[in-house]
């Protein structure tokens, strides 16, 4: 349209000044102004604006300095790393980080056609179902034990269930291993907080309901100290909030993450949306679900060379975005660079000294482009093919999951290859993430 309105003015000026004038111009003349002057006017047009999105973006991501504590509160710098005791997963192609690595350099961590779900079309819907996702005695067990403690109606969904039934496993697996070290080591069992990521679409209810749940799971699991509830603020799916109430509260957190989106629900409401992954939205969603956990320690157990800690996760530094991942392009790749220079500054390392990237990115383009265009340029140390893994290619969308994943993971990667691993999540909508994993020595 604008093009169209260029061009109109122009030759609606040259008809009107041969009209008015009079010399008949030469074919040179009729030439340029009615095909010269517009292309012109349109080249320069086009490059003054991208001239001033580049200068827009730029401010954008060096904000005034008053507004700096807004956004490093999350990552104060020279600040004590947590430790990571133990970390657990519930993963469609994996139980545990060990699996799901495997499945990665497999190249079996990959979405599949669902056996159950279609689209609008009758056609299977590409989907990451975990199998062991649905228990239905583990459902009648927190009907009853809800029922018994307070007289709580949960009405949790399918979906709902299914992401409580993976997180009670990761809560069982993290609380029994870590009453386990405990008892081993003949020490009193420091009080527990349980802090779960759940998804945001859940009402308060039920996410008090699921807290409640998985404190008593703790306990079943053979924890025997206090066991309590992180603040309200870090369960409602922000992992640097839930991750900074780790560092602030004294004794060990378990945090968990679960979500699944697997259900017809779901599938349902995407349709209707135009987000679903279909062959005619190639960047559309594909239904995902798991649960990942992390048991956390504060900077005592960080420094202990008695093999308490199995990795250290150094503070989580964040930045909002005006835009999701894969709406812009040349903005994001400079909020990338700035957020992991400051990222590594805070952990005390560089660049040079990253052995591997994880990220929570899925199958889009865009913020698949833009981590491997960054590695590239930045990391050349890194192959982009065996040091740069994308957990949500495997997950499919299933929130903070995805990047809780990549924290286990980067645990898993970091005692491995002995070197600090960088960990990023860029689909939490509206914001970036990033932190460092190392090796315990």
């Amino acid at each position: 349209m604008i093009a169209a309105a260029v061009f109109v003015a122009c030759w609606g000026g040259t008809i009107f000044w041969w009209r008015t004038s009079a010399r008949v111009p030469a074919t040179p003349e009729w030439m340029l102004l009615l095909f010269g002057l517009p292309m012109t006017l349109l080249l320069a047009g086009f490059i003054g604006h991208k001239w001033i999105a580049q200068r827009s973006a730029v401010q954008a991501d060096t904000p005034p300095q008053q507004a700096a504590p807004a956004t490093t509160a999350a990552s104060p710098a020279h600040a004590q790393p947590l430790a990571i005791l133990a970390t657990a997963l519930r993963a469609p192609q994996g139980a545990s980080p060990e699996e799901l690595a495997a499945a990665i350099a497999n190249d079996k961590a990959r979405p599949d056609l669902d056996r159950e779900l279609v689209d609008d079309d009758g056609f299977p819907v590409m989907c990451a179902r975990c199998e062991d996702a649905r228990d239905n005695a583990l459902r009648e067990d927190v009907t009853d034990w809800l029922a018994a403690h307070g007289g709580i109606e949960p009405n949790f969904s399918d979906e709902q269930w299914r992401a409580l039934t993976l997180a009670s496993s990761v809560v069982a697996e993290l609380a029994g291993r870590a009453s386990i070290e405990w008892s081993v080591r003949d020490d009193a069992a420091p009080r527990l907080q349980v802090s779960p990521l759940l998804p945001a679409d859940w009402s308060e209810g039920q996410r008090d309901a699921a807290a409640a749940w998985l404190r008593h799971t703790a306990a079943q699991a053979g924890w025997r100290g206090e066991i309590g509830a992180a603040a309200c603020e870090a369960g409602r799916g922000d992992p640097v909030a839930g991750i900074a109430a780790a560092a602030a509260a004294p004794g060990v957190t378990l945090v968990v993450a679960a979500a699944s989106h697997v259900g017809e629900a779901t599938v349902a409401r995407w349709a209707s949306e135009q987000i679903l992954f279909t062959a005619a939205q190639p960047q559309g969603m594909m239904p995902g679900e798991g649960a990942a956990g992390l048991l956390l320690g504060g900077a005592a157990l960080a420094g202990a060379s008695d093999g308490q800690a199995a990795a250290l996760l150094a503070p989580l530094a964040e930045v909002q975005v005006a835009a999701p991942a894969g709406a812009r392009r040349r903005g994001p790749d400079r909020v990338l660079a700035g957020l992991v220079e400051r990222t590594l500054v805070d952990a005390g390392g560089n660049a040079g000294d990253v052995a591997m990237i994880v990220a929570d990115t899925g199958h889009r383009s865009r913020p698949v482009v833009e981590l491997m265009e960054y590695a590239a340029t930045t990391m050349r140390q890194l192959d982009g093919s065996e040091d740069v893994v994308h957990v949500g290619t495997g997950s499919g969308a299933c929130g903070v999951v995805t990047f809780v994943t990549a924290l286990a993971l980067g645990a898993h990667y970091a005692g491995v290859r002995q070197a600090p691993v960088l960990c990023l999540a860029s689909e939490v909508p509206g914001r970036r993430i990033a932190t460092v994993v190392r090796p315990v020595g």
